[in-house]
């Protein structure tokens, strides 16, 4: 089940941060109700984006989600390589992942 909150965040992080794709990477929800607890999304950019960490600053406060969630970012030609070794978390997320963006 996607939630909508989760559709809104990706969207307003693809507006503001240009990214190649987004992944949903995992969601927590509260076991009886179904209500979601938080996420966790991967976002892949350019190589020529700006620096990562300033970057997911710039995220973090910039987009407004009413439930906790987490980013993890990759560079292009780092996601490229990672994604070709099963050790890595890369590639489980490209595995397992749902991309919601690109």
């Amino acid at each position: 089940m996607l939630y909508p909150e989760i559709t809104a965040t990706a969207n307003t992080i693809a507006e503001l941060g240009n990214p190649l794709r987004i992944y949903l990477i995992s969601v927590k929800t509260n076991h009886s109700t179904h209500e979601l607890r938080s996420f966790k999304l991967a976002v892949i950019v350019k190589d020529d984006a700006p620096n990562i960490s300033e970057l997911e600053c710039y995220l973090y406060t910039a987009v407004d989600c009413a439930y906790p969630y987490d980013l993890v970012l990759y560079k292009e030609s780092e996601w490229n390589a990672l994604t070709e070794d099963p050790r890595t978390f890369a590639w489980s997320i490209k595995e397992n992942g749902s991309v919601l963006y690109g």
